[in-house]
Formats: C-alpha cells, structure tokens, sequence
C-alpha cells in the first residue's frame, strides 16, 4: 500500500489529504476511479505522471502519463486511449522547447519535493496556462489553471493601454510644440443649472503665452476673479448658446495685455467643459490694416482721377473747340478770298482738332476703365454685338463688309467696358481693311480651360473655365513679330496718312480683358 496526496483546489488556496493506494494490478482500477472521485469533479486540468528510470535506476529518462482527469484530458486534446501511458517525449501536446522545460520541472520536483508555480504558454495547443506541480509519493501530480481567455483579455487590455501612453504622449507633444494656444474650461453652476463661473484646467505653453497671465493665476483663478464683468460679455453669452446648442463658434480680438490680435475658436467637449484653440492672426489683422489703408488709397485715388478727368473733358478739350471754332470762322470771313493754298491749311488745322479731339476722348475712355465702381451683372453678349453692329452700320455698309456673328454666350461682366472691348475690335477690323476687298469680319466663341486656349496663361489658371472669343477678319495685317505691341498706348503699326486712328483702341481692349481677369493676344500676318 502506497500514500496518495488528495489535493481539493479552490481559487485561493490548495488544501492536501493522504489516501492510501493500492498498486497492485488488480487494484488500479480501484485506484483509478479513487481519483475520479477526488479529481473528476475540479474545474482545473489534473495529471499524475509517473518518472521512467534508467536500468541502473539512477536517472529519470523520462515522465510517463498516468492519470488524468476530464478537464486534463480536454485542455491536452487527448482522449483516454492516446493518453494512457505515453510518455513526455512522444507527446505531441507540447512543442520542443516546452518539452524540455516541462521535463527539468518534473525531475526537480520529483528529486527535490519543491512546489514550482509558474504560467506557460503552450504554443502546440496555443493555450496559456497557470501551472503547479508537486511531488505526490511515486510521482508528480500537476494541476493545470487554463488562462488563455484571461491572458487574451489582459493582453488586449495592455494593448489598449499602451495605445492610450501613445495617444496621451502624442497629445502632449502636439499641445507642447503647438503655435496654436489650446485650453480647456469647466464651468459652474448654480442649484438651478445656471452657469455662473468658470475655471480653466488645462493649458498649453502657447495658451498662456497669447493670454499673457502667469500660468499658477490663468489655472488657479476662475474666470470672474481674473475679469470681474466678463458674465455680461458677448463672449460669455456666444460660450452658453455653445454649451446649450454644441455649435462652435469664432471671433477674434485684440488682447491688449500682449499687443497680439487672437482668433479664438470655442467648442463644447461635454455639458460642463469647453475647449478652447488661440490663433496668433495679428500678421493677418495687420495686412488686413494695410490691405484698407490701400482701398482708401485707391478709392481717393479713383477720386482724384474722376475729378481729373471732368476737369480734362472741359479744360483738355476747351482749347480744340475754340481752334475748330475759329477755323469755321476765318472760313467764313474770308470766303472766295482764301487761296488754294490756304483752304488747304485751314483744313490741315481742323483734321489736326478733330485727331485730338479723338485722342482726348480715346485718353478719358482708357482713364475710366481703372474705376473701382462699376459693378459686375449678366450680360447677353449676343445681344450686346447686335447693338454694336448697329452703332457700326454705317461704317460696315460704306466698306461693304460682311460680318458672321456665331451664338454668342451670356457672362458676368462690367457692360459699358464689353461693349468698349468688341467696338474696338470690330472696327479695327473695318478700319484695317484691304483697299478694293471687302472685310469680312468673324465672331465666335468656345467655352475651355486656360491650357486648351492655346494663350501663355498662368498656372492657377491651366484648369480653370475660360470663353474664348475670336474676331477674325482678312484686312492687311501686321508682321507677328509686333503683336505684343499693337496692345500698348500709342502703338500704331501704320501710318495715319494710310489709316487714321490714336493708337489707344488696342489698349483700351488689353485693359478690359485684364479687368475681366481674362488673357488677349494677336496672330496676323501682312496681306
């Protein structure tokens, strides 16, 4: 007969008893069933093993299974027959490694009567495990505490916390190194639920920096101790609509206490807390300061220019209508007194008041165009050429031209300066016309990109939509090489003893497209 420790497993504690077996072949059965009764009923794994000597009986070889019980035989994926009596070196329930480990614990605990606890994991079966064994008379009795769900929930709990340590430090160097002030406020309430205060918690360097209070006062102090009025503030009244609606809102202004402009954005975190982001935009406030300093500039500039140009239109042209005046009255004096020779100066001097007169007007007209105050509105531009051939009818019925004018779209634009633009253009066209050819003039248009025009466009225009309109016409051209400078004031390519003309139409054209943020270009060629 042979001792048998019974080990009762709670949670917490292992409690031990002796029994006494019988080894004899006709009493393992009963021995057998003995731990049934003991182990059959324990929630953990149970396994007695018995240790395999050499023939001299001095050294464990190996460890030989036993016994085990219901949760012993489940947690290995055994059954009863595959159990019995395999040994540790054939097992195919643990890997190698494992192998050897478990083998050196069953020896010492065998040799040595120790307790070993430790957790294993056992990559054959892909279980982790608490682990105890014991030395029980003639063999070591192990018991198995399955904790692959736990270790899987502490692995995922540690996972979770180590992304949180990343988050948390992520968000400490974005608030740390942030040029944008970031804070967050808890307000307080009365019994009724009336905020009545507030107190800020949290602030980074920059947030402090913009407000300009010493940090131990900006988070020790509540809002109405730092500034007593700010409960009858605008800024308290946008916070409360914030807290009540959850909407953000915006504004900005000028803290005097460090000379900066802020742009300060609110947001509500929950029913108590806000947060808080300052935007340093004093570069901004101050280009906006200057930008209007340049819109007043310019619009007393546009004044001044108005002023100059009534004034040109009476003062400019004043002295050509007293020469023309003069002129038709020497005319008249003289009568049949005038020589040949002096009807042909006399005449010299009025085509000379009319060119200037023409001039003025053209100089005014180019003048006008950099007025600030038209405003821009929807113009049917095929209504507005049919207008323009109108004003034009006589000079196209004395030349005889054909004009083919295709549908044209309707766009948003200044009226009075379009019209200025295809007048120009179309009689240009009548007034360049071939002698003994009769113009033909036309007028078309295509909706496109600025790439696709064909024109030396800027890059932020490549992609953007563009009406291209072409005025074509077979007058006498002009060599390629100058169609850059046909756009210039004063510009002629030709004589005025061949064509009249001021040389400001072209221009006029070139500073409509521009103040339509359009392109314009020419291709001829002489003949």
């Amino acid at each position: 007969m042979l001792a048998c420790a019974v080990i009762l497993l709670s949670q917490n504690h292992v409690f031990c008893r002796y029994h006494m077996i019988n080894t004899s072949n006709t009493g393992m059965t009963l021995d057998r069933q003995l731990f049934d009764e003991l182990y059959g009923v324990q929630p953990q794994a149970i396994t007695w093993m018995k240790p395999i000597w050499n023939e001299a009986g001095t050294t464990i070889l190996d460890f030989q299974f036993v016994y085990s019980n219901q949760e012993g035989l489940n947690f290995f994926n055994l059954t009863k027959e595959a159990h019995d009596g395999m040994l540790l070196s054939a097992s195919t329930t643990v890997n190698d490694s494992l192998r050897k480990t478990v083998m050196e614990e069953l020896t010492h605990v065998y040799l040595k009567g120790d307790v070993i606890k430790t957790n294993v994991y056992n990559a054959a079966l892909n279980k982790y495990a608490r682990v105890m064994r014991t030395r029980l008379r003639d063999g070591v009795l192990t018991v198995v505490q399955e904790r692959t769900e736990e270790n899987r929930i502490i692995q995922e709990l540690e996972e979770k916390s180590r992304q949180l340590e990343e988050q948390k430090l992520l968000l400490d160097n974005i608030l740390k190194n942030s040029s944008n002030g970031i804070s967050v406020s808890q307000v307080f309430r009365n019994e009724s639920g009336t905020v009545v205060d507030a107190l800020t918690i949290m602030a980074n360097d920059a947030a402090v920096r913009y407000i300009g209070l010493p940090r131990e006062v900006y988070l020790t102090k509540r809002a109405t101790e730092i500034e007593p009025a700010i409960m009858g503030s605008p800024y308290y009244q946008a916070c409360i609509r914030t807290l009540e609606t959850g909407e953000a809102f915006v504004m900005r202004y000028d803290m005097q206490s460090t000379g900066k402009w802020l742009e300060l954005t609110v947001s509500k975190l929950d029913e108590d807390h806000l947060i808080q982001i300052f935007t340093d935009v004093t570069p901004i406030r101050d280009a906006e300061v200057k930008r209007e300093q340049l819109v007043q500039e310019l619009r007393r500039s546009n004044e001044s220019l108005e002023e100059f140009t009534r004034a040109a239109s009476h003062d400019l042209k004043e002295p050509i209508r007293k020469i023309h005046f003069f002129t038709e009255r020497l005319k008249a004096a003289m009568g049949d007194r005038l020589s040949e020779t002096e009807g042909h100066l006399l005449q010299r001097i009025e085509i000379a008041s009319a060119r200037m007169n023409l001039l003025v007007d053209d100089l005014l007209a180019y003048a006008q165009l950099n007025s600030g105050a038209l405003q821009r509105e929807e113009i049917d531009l095929h209504q507005k050429f049919k207008t323009i051939l109108s004003d034009l009818e006589l000079m196209i019925s004395e030349k005889e031209a054909v004009v083919e004018l295709s549908h044209l779209p309707t766009i948003t634009g200044y009226r009075r300066q379009l019209q200025q633009l295809f007048q120009n253009l179309v009689s240009n066209a009548l007034k360049y016309s071939r002698p003994g050819v009769k113009p033909l003039i036309q007028i078309t248009s295509e909706k496109l990109t600025g790439a696709a025009s064909g024109m030396d466009v800027s890059p932020e225009d490549r992609e953007k939509p563009f009406y291209l309109f072409t005025v074509k016409d077979n007058g006498v051209g002009f060599e390629q090489q100058y169609a850059d400078r046909i756009f210039q004031v004063f510009t002629r390519l030709h004589g005025n003893s061949e064509y009249q003309g001021t040389g400001v139409g072209l221009a006029i054209a070139k500073k409509v497209v521009d103040n339509h943020g359009g392109y314009i270009s020419a291709e001829s060629a002489p003949g």
